[in-house]
């Protein structure tokens, strides 16, 4: 859980840094991540509108926000 919370500090550091879209390189990893919370039973909708096509996508800072809110607990 250590690995998983220290790879979802890093992906939000670097979030935070890009103003546009994610490029693809952090993308997969954000994925990786998202689906590792997954399978150990943390669903969060937000994370889920990061590449939604039919719901308001979120904006990185938000992405970033809630992945170091996920890492504190």
């Amino acid at each position: 859980m250590e690995e998983l919370k220290a790879a979802m500090l890093e992906i939000a550091s670097e979030l935070k840094r890009i103003p546009g879209p994610i490029p693809e390189n952090l993308r997969l990893r954000f994925i990786e991540v998202r689906s590792q919370l997954f399978t150990r039973g943390f669903f969060d909708p937000l994370l889920a509108r990061f590449d939604g096509a039919t719901v308001a996508r979120a904006s990185n800072e938000e992405i970033a926000a809630e992945l170091e809110k996920l890492a504190a607990a």
